[in-house]
């Protein structure tokens, strides 16, 4: 867990001997345990270092509380997609980290690698569930915008819980000469506000 824990909310990828002088262990420890994990699924192996592994996204993603949204927010991620043409996310927070829960990919995306709209959707997500206020609105509503790498751009908004904070984040991510931003964001924030009224009052809710 230490290892682990030594990511940062910023991280795409880390190198061994940065994991070692965050964690203080000796890099021959942090080479073995690294081995451990990635065998495991808990960390995968990049071109620059090491990333959070899928196996460790799947056991976040089996809590009762996420069964749920994931099972709410379905319909809307399909909805979500056909509407912008991107590929729309459902994700969480995990401490520092964000996990994916689920996802609708788009077809036009095919051709450039998940981990690179996993990335900048990872990246819009997290501002979305770390900061009360993202930095633009629509019609008094907030979201955020992040532009990433092979020309994407992801636009997120938070699903808000009971309390009025957000419990999870619903973003669209799309190449930014065909995703229009404020378009997604209003087509975003109507399955955001649907999924938290079906969470609330499921029993007089329609589905998305």
């Amino acid at each position: 867990m230490t290892l682990l824990n030594a990511f940062r909310p910023q991280d795409n990828e880390v190198q061994l001997s940065e994991l070692a002088r965050r964690t203080g262990l000796p890099k021959p420890t942090v080479h073995r345990l690294i081995k451990e994990l990635v065998d495991q699924g808990f960390l995968e192996r990049g071109r620059r270092g090491l990333r959070l592994g899928h196996t460790l996204f799947l056991l976040g993603s089996r809590a009762p509380q996420h069964q749920l949204l994931r099972r709410t927010a379905l319909p809307c991620l399909h909805r979500l997609n056909e509407a912008t043409g991107g590929s729309a996310y459902l994700s969480f927070a995990d401490g520092p980290n964000v996990v994916h829960l689920d996802a609708v990919h788009s077809p036009s995306l095919q051709t450039m690698r998940r981990t690179d709209h996993g990335s900048v959707c990872a990246s819009a997500a997290r501002q979305v569930l770390s900061s009360p206020v993202p930095s633009e609105r629509v019609g008094g509503r907030q979201y955020t915008t992040v532009p990433g790498a092979r020309g994407l751009v992801a636009v997120s908004t938070p699903v808000l819980g009971g309390a009025g904070t957000p419990a999870a984040a619903l973003t669209v991510v799309g190449v930014m000469t065909h995703l229009r931003p404020e378009i997604a964001a209003r087509h975003a924030q109507g399955a955001a506000r649907s999924i938290s009224r079906q969470l609330q009052e499921p029993w007089e809710q329609p589905p998305c």
